[in-house]
């Protein structure tokens, strides 16, 4: 797994604990099975994990339920096992780590050293904080290096079953707003017209400026129903009209190449690695039996059911 501060704020179930240090509250937010959870607690992980690394995250009730949830399930029941284990981190590796969390704040965030500084005053935070940060993560690290593995045969069968991800093309499209327009741009282009001056005369997305070609790339870039007709359409052929969230496309495919397996092992492996540490989290999530106390945090735990 990455290092990768950021990785923390992009996916919900981020593989990130944090060690807590001068809980001055008594108030309970939610008990598990073998303790509970402070709202200082609480507000000091919102800060590291999320406040520090993005300004402007959004304080809500349903992004402090994602860092609790996973607060309690890696801070209060990963890392007791790994310990339990023997599983330890080299003391190097920690301030190695934390110092690369300090440069990528720095570098993407703050912009100098003083500025990190001021922002971490703020929030009460300390380097001994993204010290914990880096002991936890590299806790994780090394529990799932144990009792995580990917095979050969998983990372074939991910392969197959996503094509999309692994299908580059060069397509071009007309969107419309109704499925009786698009019937008439197809009309148009049969009977001889340039897609591109097609394109640019009725097409309702930025691309037509360049005659509806849009940016070569991976198939999954795009939603479902579009990269399903740019995968099965020959290429250089005209589509039926395809409909999205959008509206109504024309699609034709100029160019369409398979990555081989080869190429992408690596991306494919770790593709397989975070969906088996998903299903990891979310099993114990459900074994910690969490509780919620906090009434936010309950309407927003129902708001997400």
């Amino acid at each position: 797994m990455s290092y990768n501060l950021w990785a923390r704020v992009l996916f919900a179930a981020a593989l990130a604990a944090f060690a807590v240090s001068g809980c001055g509250r008594s108030d309970v937010v939610a008990t598990f099975d073998g303790g509970q959870v402070h709202q200082a607690e609480l507000d000091k992980q919102f800060k590291l994990q999320r406040m520090l690394i993005a300004p402007q995250y959004p304080d809500t009730p349903q992004n402090r339920l994602e860092v609790l949830q996973q607060y309690i399930v890696m801070h209060d029941v990963l890392e007791p096992k790994a310990k339990q284990e023997g599983i330890t981190v080299d003391d190097k590796d920690v301030a190695s780590t934390a110092t690369q969390y300090r440069q990528q704040l720095i570098r993407y965030v703050y912009g100098s050293d003083d500025a990190l500084n001021k922002k971490m005053a703020e929030l009460g935070l300390t380097d001994d904080d993204l010290r914990a940060l880096a002991t936890d993560d590299l806790l994780s690290q090394k529990y799932f290096a144990k009792h995580l593995t990917v095979s050969d045969e998983e990372v074939q069968a991910y392969y197959n079953d996503h094509p999309a991800d692994y299908t580059v093309a060069k397509v071009a499209h007309i969107l419309v707003k109704t499925k009786q327009e698009a019937e008439q741009v197809k009309a148009r282009l049969e009977k001889g017209e340039p897609f591109d001056k097609v394109a640019k005369e009725v097409s309702l997305d930025p691309s037509k400026d360049q005659g509806g070609v849009l940016p070569e790339g991976p198939l999954s870039q795009w939603v479902a129903p579009f990269q399903e007709a740019a995968l099965r359409l020959p290429v250089g052929q005209i589509s039926d009209p395809v409909q999205t969230q959008f509206g109504w496309h024309i699609i034709r495919v100029d160019s369409r190449t398979v990555e081989p397996l080869s190429q992408v092992k690596d991306q494919v492996n770790s593709k397989v690695m975070q969906m088996k540490e998903q299903q990891w989290f979310n099993q114990a999530k459900q074994d910690a039996h969490i509780i919620l106390e906090d009434p936010a945090l309950k309407q927003a735990a129902a708001g997400a059911q």
